[in-house]
């Protein structure tokens, strides 16, 4: 009974296959990769297709892949390359059928398993890897676009020599890259030879395919590349071209451990230098700069970024370096704090700009990084003119403002320690209390001139009651109403880019949430039903102080931190 019911299933699959062909017949079948019937298709249709008389694997193919779509078409694939190893059809057509695959997968992570599975065809006869290679060198395209995954797959060093010094550049890139994906074993020191030899190479793409696999080869053996990489390498990347910069960015990336000091020197000078408008390269330096973090180049990480921002005026912030500035504050506080001393000595006002965006927070309640002494400046109208950067750039965040100085009261020059003092009264502490001062009195007692101004500001809060009675300093209905529509619109504005910027707003149904202790949100089942699903709402809060000199010398206040912001620092 059982072999009937098979028999008649095999049947309906050969109908199905000569009426619709392989790629809607797997499609319509809705198989999963891990289905409990996914073997015994696979097998029965191995063998259907291997029949003499089987139909062709491409029978309705365009068609069939113009139905497919998003998940569905990978769902497939994963059946088709699961298939495919087990086959017995002619290379031409596997490889026309394996290049139309790959076409329709586009720029997915996914989309590279049809060659991995025509890799895995090939190791299942000694003779099929040598025809790939006979097309490749006849200048077949398909086969060309398949030498790289053959070469691997068959670990076959001999033949990725040949093509890397005696054939066309499409089969040489291939090889060369082959070279460094492969365990070289005892061949590694020719090998090396030869990829260096690719390297001095007059055509861009053969030396930077060459230096990519040389130092891939020389980091899987946790060893440095040999010399001569390295006067190649300098020599490409003082192109400073897209392709040289990006390379740069991956052996920092991928390859490290094959770099010398000297080679990753060479790498970081390049990365400063990339295109503001090459994301892709941009991102992988991301990925690499927090590595190395982690790896201890952080000195070199932070001038890294401050080149990025002053070079590219702007166009690079550190929001194109999350995962990095994430490795920097994971690191300490005291990291972080080297960071913004950095950049806030050392940049411009692009650099100033990314540095205060990502460390002002509203209601911060401790400081957001700690400067430790080794990274003040030596000479005292530096550490003077940090002082006033940080009370410039970051005074909307009195916490993170107030940081500095206090290390320069610290751990600075004595000369200027009534400078300091002052710059921490006024603007700091004139404008805010609250968390600043509750913050400050715990330093007081170890500090008494710190107490000196507390004792200041209260004098100062005493004098300030009862002003707010004064009608003289009260603003018109006028002004009320015109503030009114300034806030209206800036919180239109901020609302509507908020929207456009967040990666929920096409996953996510809007939902209005009047007044009210809970939500309800309605379900709608499968069988076409609805049910409404209560969720509680729960409060919560940030608190933020506004200014006192806003309101009492907005001009002033404004005066005082333009020129805090736009002061240079004297050259010496």
């Amino acid at each position: 009974m059982i072999a009937k019911q098979a028999a008649v299933e095999e049947m309906e699959l050969i109908a199905q296959l000569r009426s619709c062909g392989l790629v809607r017949t797997v499609a319509d079948r809705e198989h999963r990769r891990f289905d409990d019937s996914h073997s015994v298709l696979l097998e029965t249709l191995a063998s259907i297709l291997n029949a003499a008389d089987a139909p062709p694997i491409d029978l309705h193919l365009e068609d069939a892949l113009a139905d497919l779509g998003g998940p569905r078409f990978f769902l497939v694939q994963h059946v088709l390359c699961d298939l495919i190893p087990l086959l017995n059809v002619d290379q031409d057509v596997l490889l026309a059928f394996i290049s139309r695959l790959l076409d329709a997968g586009g720029n997915d992570l996914a989309a590279g398993a049809p060659s991995t599975a025509f890799g895995e065809w090939t190791k299942k006869r000694p003779d099929r890897a040598a025809k790939v290679y006979e097309a490749a060198r006849a200048g077949n395209n398909q086969a060309l676009r398949q030498l790289f995954t053959v070469l691997v797959m068959n670990a076959d060093i001999e033949e990725s020599l040949i093509f890397a010094q005696n054939h066309e550049r499409e089969a040489k890139l291939s090889a060369l890259s082959a070279l460094g994906a492969m365990e070289l074993g005892e061949r590694y020191d020719e090998v090396l030879d030869i990829l260096v030899l690719g390297a001095s190479s007059n055509d861009e793409d053969i030396a930077l395919r060459a230096l990519e696999a040389g130092y891939r080869a020389a980091a899987k053996r946790k060893t440095f590349a040999p010399i001569g990489f390295e006067k190649e390498l300098e020599r490409v990347l003082q192109t400073r071209s897209p392709n040289a910069t990006h390379l740069a960015v991956s052996l920092l990336w991928y390859h490290r451990d094959g770099l010398t000091e000297n080679a990753i020197d060479l790498c970081f000078d390049a990365a400063t230098h990339v295109d503001p408008e090459n994301a892709g390269t941009i991102s992988h330096l991301d990925h690499a700069g927090y590595d190395l973090v982690g790896a201890g180049h952080i000195e070199k990480v932070i001038c890294l970024l401050g080149e990025l921002f002053d070079r590219s005026e702007g166009r690079i912030t550190l929001e194109a370096f999350q995962s990095t500035y994430h490795a920097l504050q994971s690191s300490g506080s005291e990291v972080l704090g080297r960071a913004v001393a950095y950049w806030l000595l050392n940049g411009n006002t692009h650099t100033h700009q990314c540095v205060a965006s990502a460390v002002c927070r509203a209601g911060n309640d401790d400081p957001p990084f700690s400067i430790p002494a080794s990274s003040l400046p030596l000479n005292s109208l530096d550490q003077l003119f940090l002082c006033r950067k940080a009370l410039g750039w970051f005074f909307i965040d009195p916490m993170a403002a107030v940081s500095i100085p206090l290390a320069v009261l610290r751990d600075g020059s004595a000369d200027i320690k009534s400078d300091v003092l002052e710059l921490i009264y006024h603007p700091l502490l004139m404008s805010y209390g609250g968390k600043l001062k509750d913050y400050l009195e715990r330093y007081a007692e170890s500090t008494p001139d710190l107490a000196e101004l507390l004792e200041r500001k209260t004098a100062f809060q005493d004098a300030m009651e009862g002003i707010e009675r004064l009608v003289e300093l009260h603003p018109s209905e006028m002004q009320r109403e015109t503030a009114h529509v300034q806030w209206h619109e800036q919180m239109e504005r901020g609302m509507e880019q908020g929207r456009r910027k967040s990666i929920f707003e096409d996953l996510v149904t809007k939902q209005y949430i009047l007044y009210g202790r809970s939500s309800l949100i309605p379900v709608h089942t499968g069988e076409g039903t609805t049910h409404l699903t209560e969720t509680a709402m729960h409060s919560f809060s940030v608190s933020s102080e506004l200014p006192i000199l806003d309101i009492v010398d907005p001009v002033g206040l404004d005066y005082m931190l333009l020129h805090f912001r736009l002061e240079q620092r004297e050259q010496r």
